[in-house]
């Protein structure tokens, strides 16, 4: 840093934070050539060079989509491709352990501007790492297939910019941090949701290497895309609901028009499990044609030099409840689910599904459906990607969430972890309050510390309790209950039954249409 420590000099501009409380946060830094005009739908360049000074005490746009969660701080803008830092200043070692955070919203919404993705807090108690967060396009602006488009031809890219704009942040992170007082070289990236699914789709595209040491994925994988035949379906609705035919009549909507586009091209698209989602594509450009190879990629000697942590939590899925509204619909949908994953399967696999559903016979319909949702979506893959990660002699840990409880009715949801994380509200979708209470506990503080441990040395343990590595032998599992410890083989090997399909279906919760 500068003589003056709110000034940063980067490549691209000299930005001014603001200090508060022995933390200087950097809002809105732009990471990357904004992807406007005529760089619509196309690949991020670098920032420019630039020797201004730059005021970057405020949030920067909010990526388009179908919701602001900014409240009020911040407005839609296709400029949207900046980038948080945060540094406490009660520390100042010149070469910080960084991690980056990659904000969840299924690909489609939310913003590292929501309160929930606040990182004020954990930097404020873990002085001597450096946070970053980051925005990327999302939905009808970063995962789109334009191929049967007149004018789709150049913009094959398209099908993942969102993740390439992730790259991106991280290149830069890798030319500037140091001036932060950031250690380039000991560079973790995180997330949750379609955040941890980037986590995990990083390590496996060109160029990525060399930009982080360390992955923290939460609550879920690989799975989570879709065909490029899925794309042309959701690239249909988002032209009807345009008006549009070319890519030189989408190129001409303005900012404002793209805004209501999306809210049209939504209703239209209830194409996932609780509204409209444009997952990465299968491109065979960013990202393998091959859902398998992927997972086959987590099993090679490349990634095996990357640490690995990644885990779920037990209620996942009962996140959508209130979105489905009412567990009678959701219900409902888990059923359509189970049946329309079942016909997909040849008769070996109908068979190992329906062993899969007797190891829960014991349990009602609801939790029968829950639980294969819940594997097919998050654990089978974590699993799978695990067992290939540490056979290749990769760095792997893994966890699961029990407790703490969230609302009664919702259970340990998806995403419940992160308010312990950050120490940020959560509401109840049903307004009925906050999902998670503010009371302290052993998960509130032990959470903070082994994610954290685990960006300075790559291994999660704290000095009460040992972590132990996973491997397909033990499957060793730190499990936060109302005990923390590790559990072998936790739920019986059941995600096998599963795995080999698994790949095939990816997201279980998806209702493609093709």
């Amino acid at each position: 840093m500068s003589d003056n420590n709110n000034a940063v000099k980067c490549n691209n501009g000299t930005f001014i934070g603001k200090e508060s409380d022995e933390l200087i946060i950097w809002k809105g830094i732009p990471y990357a050539t904004q992807p406007v005009g005529e760089l619509r739908w196309k690949k991020a360049l670098p920032a420019a060079d630039d020797d201004g000074v730059y005021d970057a005490t405020k949030p920067g746009p909010v990526p388009i989509g179908p919701l602001n969660d900014s409240m009020g701080t911040a407005e839609f803008g296709e400029d949207c491709l900046v980038l948080n830092v945060y540094c406490n200043t009660g520390c100042t070692d010149s070469k910080k352990p960084v991690m980056v955070w990659i904000h969840g919203g299924g690909f489609c919404a939310e913003s590292q501007a929501s309160p929930l993705y606040d990182l004020t807090s954990i930097a404020k108690q873990c002085p001597d790492i450096l946070f970053v967060s980051i925005d990327y396009r999302l939905g009808f602006l970063g995962f789109m297939n334009f191929e049967r488009v007149p004018g789709g031809e150049n913009f094959k890219e398209a099908g993942n910019l969102g993740l390439l704009d992730q790259l991106e942040a991280l290149r830069w992170v890798q030319k500037n941090i140091a001036g932060f007082g950031g250690d380039p070289d000991n560079v973790t990236i995180f997330g949750e949701s379609a955040g941890s699914a980037s986590v995990t789709f990083l390590p496996l595209i060109d160029g990525s290497e060399g930009l982080f040491k360390r992955c923290i994925a939460q609550s879920a994988n690989i799975a989570y895309t879709d065909t490029m035949e899925h794309g042309i379906h959701v690239t249909q609705n988002f032209l009807t609901a345009a008006g549009c035919r070319t890519m030189d009549e989408l190129m001409e909507l303005s900012t404002e028009e793209l805004v209501e586009v999306y809210a049209k091209a939504t209703a239209i698209d209830k194409n996932c499990l609780l509204g409209a989602a444009n997952f990465p594509l299968l491109d065979g450009v960013t990202l393998p044609e091959d859902r398998a190879v992927m997972y086959g990629m987590w099993g090679d000697e490349k990634r095996s030099k990357i640490d690995l942590l990644i885990g779920s939590n037990l209620d996942e899925l009962r996140y959508f409840i209130p979105l489905e509204g009412g567990e009678e619909n959701y219900t409902e949908t888990l059923r359509w689910i189970a049946k329309r994953d079942r016909a997909l399967l040849n008769e070996q696999e109908k068979a190992m599904f329906d062993k899969f559903m007797a190891t829960l016979e014991n349990e009602s319909e609801l939790r029968r459906l829950e639980q294969y949702c819940n594997d097919i979506n998050f654990r089978a893959g974590n699993t799978d990607m695990a067992i290939r990660h540490s056979a290749a002699g990769g760095n792997t840990y893994m966890y699961f969430v029990r407790k703490p409880v969230t609302t009664e009715y919702l259970g340990v949801i998806h995403a419940a972890e992160l308010p312990y994380l950050f120490d940020n509200c959560m509401p109840d979708p049903m307004g009925s309050g906050e999902i998670v209470s503010a009371e302290d506990c052993e998960f509130r503080h032990v959470v903070k510390e082994m994610w954290t441990n685990f960006a300075r040395t790559g291994n999660p343990s704290t000095g009460k309790y040992e972590w132990k590595k996973f491997s397909g032998d033990d499957r060793q599992t730190m499990v936060f209950d109302d005990t923390i410890g590790m559990q072998k083989d936790m739920f019986g090997r059941r995600e096998d039954l599963m795995m080999p399909w698994a790949e095939r279906l990816g997201n279980g919760s998806s209702k493609r249409v093709c």
